[in-house]
């Protein structure tokens, strides 16, 4: 019992080694997509933040230790305190950033709400995680563009004219569609986190009485 026991502690620590690697990775893609945005190198939609809030929100990795599941519950304060750093480093203020924060706050709070276990299958959990991310991006830009434009510039007409609003929602409508581009950074996001929880486990053999013992690895 005590070798199964330590066994079991040792992959325990494992995994929780590599789930941080993986939200370390998660948290370098979703700075280099803002950094390569400012400097032209990508379109502004087409971007790698909310797959990364989404990826990590939903399959909730933080589930392998105490410690680790709270510190996990701030992942996505860590990713949009990047984000306010190089908006407020390379832009300096705006008063839309008010509305771009808090939407990728919205983003991370709904996909917190799907509690996917990161050892699902690819396909579940790809599906999943694109459903909400397709969810989380049609919210992300309403609120930002068709509420929070229209509030914080003056290009949009009077807030109490129905055409403001008319023209900001006709206005954000083709850049929404290219924005669920970036839902093709899902299934190579997926695709990581299974290979990150794909750990060999060594497991003893039962044997005949008299027989030598052996092992095995497992996945």
């Amino acid at each position: 019992m005590d070798i199964i026991s330590n066994q079991m502690e040792e992959t325990s620590r494992r995994l929780r080694r590599r789930l941080w690697i993986f939200a370390g990775v998660c948290l370098l893609l979703a700075a280099s997509s803002k950094l390569l945005y400012l400097k032209g190198l990508t379109l502004p939609n087409l971007e790698l933040i909310i797959p990364v809030l989404v990826v990590t929100g939903s399959t909730y990795l933080w589930n392998v230790g105490e410690r680790a599941e709270r510190v996990g519950r701030t992942f996505g304060l860590l990713v949009l305190g990047g984000v306010l750093a190089v908006d407020l480093l390379f832009w300096g203020w705006h008063p839309i950033y008010l509305f771009t924060w808090s939407g990728f706050l919205l983003v991370w709070l709904l996909a917190t709400r799907n509690r996917l276990s990161p050892f699902s299958g690819f396909r579940n959990l790809l599906g999943r995680t694109a459903l909400t991310a397709a969810l989380a991006i049609l919210l992300f830009d309403f609120w930002t563009g068709v509420v929070g434009s229209p509030l914080t510039s003056s290009f949009y007409g009077p807030l109490t004219s129905l055409s403001t609003w008319i023209t900001a929602l006709a206005l954000q409508f083709p850049f929404t569609l290219y924005h669920l581009s970036s839902l093709l950074f899902l299934p190579p996001l997926v695709g990581l986190l299974k290979l990150s929880t794909r750990i060999r486990v060594e497991a003893p053999l039962a044997v005949r009485v008299g027989a030598s013992v052996s092992t095995t690895q497992r996945r």
